[in-house]
């Protein structure tokens, strides 16, 4: 009997609902067991330890951060041991943009069809060496988007905002904020293609589509390509931004001198003056100077995606 491991986002509240959910529908043919994160950071510890201990599947339930937390802990064992292991999720965090590029949803029926019919992506996976915020190296890994500059700054007003208005809402009102109390800082983009130098308002490395709770801000990412696609964002306004957030949404290329669309497979970026936070699938990960290189089809995922 193949065995299911579910790491789960501990702050949820309808754990309970979720797991007999889980219970009913695999129970039978499945050996399930589950691992519930108590601090940040656990999901990446539970999922390193399902691998060593040998699972077939590892799903994350929660948002964009466990799915995030669940890819490191992969990515940290074994590399023989996960050879086999598909990922997945169950997306019923505050963000599933990751979700959104992967066409899932939140249905355990869905997840089921998905196991029993075999279908998964061989998707990409970003590698960052940096360092974190104690000036020690660092490597993380992603597989939705990184980004240097504004973001990071938004998502510490986002983790410090009412729970009680939508993701959407939260993340539009802290970017809004963070557009008047942030400044563009100079930085060094090298790849073996593109060099680019100037004041960054943003600058995301894309392996999927959407980030910041449904903005399609990397319409030319690819998950599986080899590639990250790079948007930079440099002399935009506030009001740039808004006027144009419709079409983000509808994750349409925007026609403005400020912004670069690239692709690469490897890149650094450096700090010209002050330092900037990065920022991986809604976590905090660290600071510049970053070297990023792109693992080609690393992980089978869970996804309907063709």
């Amino acid at each position: 009997m193949k065995k299911i491991s579910f790491v789960i986002n501990g702050l949820l509240k309808n754990i309970n609902s979720r797991t007999k959910e889980i219970e009913l529908l695999l129970g039978k043919d499945f050996n399930i067991s589950y691992h519930i994160s108590q601090r940040s950071t656990d999901s990446i510890d539970l999922s390193r330890k399902c691998i060593e201990e040998g699972t077939d599947y590892i799903i994350g339930i929660g948002g964009d951060g466990t799915l995030n937390e669940v890819i490191n802990g992969v990515m940290l064992s074994d590399k023989k041991k996960r050879k086999n292991v598909k990922v997945g999720l169950l997306p019923t965090g505050s963000g599933n943009d990751f979700a959104k590029t992967m066409k899932l949803d939140s249905e355990v029926l869905t997840l089921k069809n998905l196991i029993e019919s075999e279908q998964s992506v061989s998707i990409d996976i970003g590698k960052i060496e940096c360092k974190d915020n104690n000036r020690k190296d660092a490597i993380r890994y992603f597989n939705n988007i990184a980004d240097v500059g504004l973001g990071g700054e938004v998502v510490l007003k986002v983790n410090k905002s009412s729970k009680i208005f939508s993701p959407t809402f939260r993340y539009l009102k802290s970017s809004v904020e963070a557009f008047f109390t942030y400044r563009k800082k100079r930085i060094r983009f090298t790849s073996p293609h593109f060099v680019w130098e100037g004041a960054v308002l943003i600058l995301c490395l894309a392996n999927a589509n959407y980030f910041g709770s449904g903005l399609g801000i990397a319409p030319h990412a690819q998950v599986d390509d080899g590639k990250m696609a790079v948007v930079i964002a440099g002399e935009i306004s506030l009001f740039d931004y808004l006027r144009n957030l419709s079409r983000i949404r509808n994750k349409e290329i925007i026609n403005h001198p400020g912004i670069i669309y690239k692709e690469v497979e490897s890149c650094t970026i450096e700090p010209i003056e002050d330092n900037l936070l990065i920022e991986t699938d809604g976590e905090l990960a660290g600071i510049l100077p970053l070297k990023m290189s792109v693992l080609n089809k690393e992980i089978e995922f869970l996804s309907p995606k063709k």
